[in-house]
């Protein structure tokens, strides 16, 4: 399990990769791929990667056997499992504070899959965080860096919003609600990042997760590692304005990522559900504009 130490050890760097970010963090792909030496299945990978994680102060709130969704409705997938551990509060409220959307990656994610006989595990990068979601980084050189990269192109964060009409509580039930209406869809957690916290501050956001393996496992079948960022999330924020807003990542953008190829009819019709559910949370007509 050396490697694996090491890579829950690079979690718990968050805090200070803000103030001493290294090169090391800022990977091209935006992920860190390992190999689980001594682990004969997922199951058993899982089981390690979770005690270790638990050890170290983080929350499993959460594991998706996407194989076994798969044959729920009768598809195949090879062994593929994802754990959602959320960090340390005071790691989790400083990503928060810096822009409320990185709670579409938030709980911090692990793949653990099985390819060629092989147990590999998968999770992004805090370099990968820090870019999709515009993260202030507060060391010089890096803001340096940063603009020099800018001045080719603007980052493409692949997450779309759109502005609700509720506040947040109507808007996590309506969104709810919507998900809940489709009997192909699942909803295995619902999170409030604002447990134990003052509330006299601006709110922290609420995640949705929900699925459809009928809906994903032929995206994983293509590439098992697209389902690090499945099942699908909607986060419920709110702005310094304080309007509400739906925040969720585009099937496209995650498609692209990973290189998932000839699936476009498919991201189509999952975007367009994705956009009438998330019209219909906000309070609006999902046949409009």
């Amino acid at each position: 399990m050396h490697k694996l130490r090491k890579g829950v050890i690079g979690f718990l760097l968050i805090g200070g990769l803000f103030s001493h970010a290294s090169a090391e963090g800022l990977t091209a792909t935006g992920d860190v791929i390992a190999s689980v030496n001594d682990a004969t299945t997922v199951g058993e990978a899982v089981r390690q990667i979770t005690t270790t994680l638990e050890r170290q102060g983080f929350d499993i709130v959460l594991v998706v056997d996407h194989a076994a969704g798969a044959a729920s409705v009768g598809l195949e997938l090879a062994p593929t499992q994802v754990i959602l551990a959320r960090p340390p509060r005071f790691l989790e409220r400083r990503l928060l504070r810096r822009n409320a959307t990185v709670g579409l990656d938030l709980p911090l994610k692990i793949l653990v899959f099985e390819v060629d006989g092989e147990i590999q595990l998968r999770f992004n990068s805090i370099g990968y965080l820090i870019e999709r979601h515009d993260i202030a980084l507060r060391d010089f050189l890096l803001h340096l860096l940063d603009s020099v990269t800018e001045q080719f192109g603007g980052r493409q964060s692949g997450i779309v919003t759109v502005a609700s009409l509720g506040s947040i509580e109507d808007t996590v039930e309506g969104l709810r609600a919507a998900i809940s209406a489709n009997p192909a869809f699942r909803i295995p957690l619902v999170l409030d990042f604002n447990a134990d916290r003052n509330a006299r501050k601006r709110p922290f956001p609420v995640l949705i997760v929900f699925g459809n393996p009928n809906a994903g496992t032929p995206l994983m079948q293509v590439d098992q590692r697209i389902g690090i960022d499945l099942p699908q999330k909607f986060l419920v924020w709110q702005d310094k304005q304080g309007g509400v807003n739906i925040s969720y990542n585009s099937p496209q953008f995650l498609a692209d990522r990973y290189n998932v190829q000839g699936q476009d009819a498919r991201l189509e019709a999952i975007a367009n559900v994705l956009r009438r559910f998330a019209l219909v949370g906000a309070g609006k007509d999902p046949n409009g504009e």
